[in-house]
């Protein structure tokens, strides 16, 4: 073998380890926020971008580390099946995320804000073999609160959680730059300024007008950490297939609020993650004794 074959085939191993070794390991990503408008400490573990994948059977592993991580609720922030019909799997990844969200609602209150993968049951309802409204009943029956374009305050945490389900338009490329306010207030109406706000939207791509909005913390998913991040760059393409977006995946602070973008957790049609595993967020708010904002990153484990 010439040293240029021995090489191509190092290369190939260690390519083919990451990929591995990425799409079944799964790592926490901690930050910790302080507010004066929480009134109460919350836990929050947060999970994106599923797509019906498996961590264990029935996602006993998951489930497992999700747990041990005692969260006060469980936010998903869309696209826990899929909606393309590789393999037949369309049913099979419904049946999955019932399955998630019964064993964690056993535990805690469940939140599920919607992706395109969800509304695209809607969207195209011909091209599938059950009712939109069909699964969305099993989602609730399941224990899942969902919010679609709709919000409930958190007890007495001075929070309040919204969830944004935007138009099949706004997944499109080329079609959006950017969504106006009055858009925004069209789908979820006016932020509540007297409590924290809390904003669930799949689609980072419309980052800066969340926080134009008003969201003082605002989540997503959607972008898969950009399916392949490049160290010191970052992701490398979007679900619209533009290189190097500017969110794919981390810790944002735009006009003055928050903002958290998860790697997800699962793939679909094209099954890589490299140097991109896997990702839960563990997030804690607290109230501030100085009535100012902080935002923290703490690591990972």
């Amino acid at each position: 073998m010439s040293t240029l074959a021995f090489l191509v085939s190092l290369f190939g191993a260690f390519v083919t380890g990451v990929v591995n070794s990425d799409l079944h390991s799964i790592v926490v990503r901690r930050c910790r926020l302080r507010s004066g408008k929480i009134k109460k400490s919350l836990r929050f573990v947060v999970l994106s971008d599923l797509h019906g994948r498996c961590f264990g059977k029935h996602n006993r592993r998951l489930i497992r580390r999700i747990l041990a991580l005692k969260p006060d609720c469980v936010l998903m922030v869309g696209d826990i099946m899929t909606a393309k019909d590789f393999l037949h799997s369309i049913p099979s990844s419904v049946d999955e995320a019932c399955r998630l969200i019964g064993a964690l609602s056993a535990h805690c209150p469940v939140y599920f804000s919607l992706g395109n993968h969800e509304s695209r049951v809607q969207w195209l309802q011909e091209d599938f073999p059950f009712a939109y409204e069909e699964m969305m009943e099993r989602f609730r029956k399941a224990g899942a609160r969902i919010l679609d374009n709709e919000n409930c305050l958190l007890g007495d945490s001075g929070v309040r959680l919204y969830g944004l389900t935007l138009t099949s338009s706004c997944f499109l490329s080329g079609r959006h730059d950017h969504l106006p306010g009055k858009v925004l207030r069209s789908f979820i109406g006016k932020a509540d300024k007297e409590h924290f706000s809390v904003l669930l939207a799949h689609d980072p791509e419309y980052l800066p007008d969340y926080a134009k909005w008003g969201a003082d913390l605002c989540f997503c998913g959607h972008f898969h950490g950009g399916i392949i991040r490049l160290p010191f760059i970052g992701g490398l393409i979007s679900p619209k297939r533009q290189f190097f977006p500017d969110f794919s995946a981390g810790l944002f602070r735009l006009g003055g609020k928050c903002q958290l973008i998860s790697c997800g957790l699962g793939t679909h049609t094209l099954p890589v993650r490299f140097f991109n595993p896997a990702e839960l967020l563990l997030v804690e708010l607290d109230g501030a004794r100085n009535k100012e904002d902080q935002y923290g990153n703490t690591g990972e484990t």
